[in-house]
């Protein structure tokens, strides 16, 4: 038996031993032990006796060490070889310091002189031995909680790499992609011979992808600010409504670029918050962003918001390419991507969504995401702590550190 009994639970003893009179006197011992926990079986023959050994229906060993022409170590190192997890105590005929090395070597948990056996002697070591086991199969236990905290770490840390390595190919395109419309421009600028029309054209392409490339550096300069922690809050009371108003200003141009049905649902009257209204209006308007992106034309994305339990509660939902359940922990991971081949059209930098997650936690808020699956849309869910008194004034003060 692997596990050995609970305290005080019977024990199942087996006694090898071909010698008949050496099984009566020890059935005699285990007898005059109290309370009646030992049952013992006996079995003369090797062959036989490994099998029951190894059968998985002990507790606990005796095993004599002359067995005919076989010895005990023998049968002990066989059972060993079978992955046989039973302890053992050795029994030999006088005390051979060689031969009780050689069985502790190999496995045996005690060892025991015939001729000076009594029942206190016998008790004390079957439970020594049963003990022994459970410290064994203990320390197992945690030889192998540690293994496995161990290969989830490196799994941890491979899967970090790899983001890493995938965020970096990423941001070397995203910074690359707006430097072809820009040359472009200013070889029309160039080749326009003061054409105020293709001069306009051209400045506005540059400052549509300057544009971008600001917004990638921002997001990069907030990722650096977080994780350092040193980004501030400008805190002030404010309704969050009118955060969710600019947010939806911000993003409706790429909305409407993607030919998304879009509404907006608020409650009557003020949602007053504590917060800073960049931060959260940038928290919102990475959602609507990041759901126009996912989102197949003539699709719909939704903004409503609501009181409930001390908090307003804002979500996000889109009949998007959804996030596969195996992604769903993992979407606020710095540099998570979900599978770009299940968008056509967008890329992103894996850093918006952790952005959010941040913000909104400095925030005393939470954010969580929910999808269904592959191609069943996405909905983001941000609860913040209401400002009960709802009252206007100076602006709180912000967290530490340096915006």
């Amino acid at each position: 038996m692997a596990t050995p009994p609970a305290p005080n639970a019977p024990v199942r003893v087996l006694l090898v031993d071909d010698d008949r009179d050496d099984y009566l006197l020890t059935r005699d011992l285990f007898a005059e032990i109290p309370g009646g926990r030992y049952t013992l079986d006996w079995e003369p023959d090797y062959a036989a006796a490994l099998d029951a050994l190894c059968g998985g229906t002990y507790d606990v060993c005796l095993l004599d060490y002359r067995l005919g022409t076989r010895t005990g170590l023998d049968l002990l190192v066989e059972a060993r070889g079978r992955s046989c997890l039973c302890p053992v105590i050795l029994l030999t005929g006088q005390t051979v310091w060689e031969i009780d090395l050689a069985a502790m070597k190999v496995g045996a948990a005690d060892f025991l002189e015939k001729g000076r056996l009594d029942p206190t002697l016998l008790e004390r070591s079957v439970r020594y031995a049963l003990q022994h086991r459970r410290y064994e199969l203990e320390l197992e236990r945690k030889v192998k909680e540690r293994t496995d905290e161990l290969a989830r770490a490196n799994d941890a840390l491979l899967e970090a790499d790899r983001r890493k390595d995938e965020f970096l190919a990423t941001l070397a395109h995203e910074l690359r992609n707006p430097l072809a419309p820009i040359r472009n421009a200013l070889e029309i600028m160039r080749m326009s011979n003061g054409d105020p029309d293709a001069v306009d054209q051209a400045r506005t392409i540059v400052e549509r992808q300057v544009g971008q490339m600001v917004r990638l550096i921002n997001d990069l300069l907030d990722v650096s600010r977080i994780t350092r922690g040193k980004l501030s809050l400008q805190l002030e009371s404010l309704d969050l409504a009118e955060v969710v108003e600019a947010a939806v200003e911000t993003s409706r141009p790429l909305l409407d670029q993607a030919g998304l049905e879009f509404t907006v649902t608020v409650p009557e009257g003020r949602l007053m918050v504590q917060g800073d209204r960049l931060r959260l209006a940038q928290v919102f308007a990475n959602l609507l962003n990041n759901a126009a992106k996912y989102t197949e034309p003539g699709g719909r994305v939704t903004v409503t918001a609501v009181r409930a339990a001390g908090q307003v509660v804002v979500r996000v939902a889109d009949t998007g390419v959804g996030i596969p359940k195996e992604v769903l922990p993992d979407v606020f991971e710095l540099f998570t991507q979900v599978d770009r081949n299940l968008n056509r059209s967008q890329g992103g930098l894996g850093i918006g969504l952790a952005l959010v997650k941040q913000i909104v936690t400095l925030h005393g808020g939470t954010v969580a995401a929910h999808s269904e699956g592959v191609e069943k849309g996405t909905e983001f869910e941000v609860c913040l702590p209401t400002n009960a008194d709802g009252a206007a004034g100076a602006a709180a003060p912000s967290q530490p550190g340096a915006s």
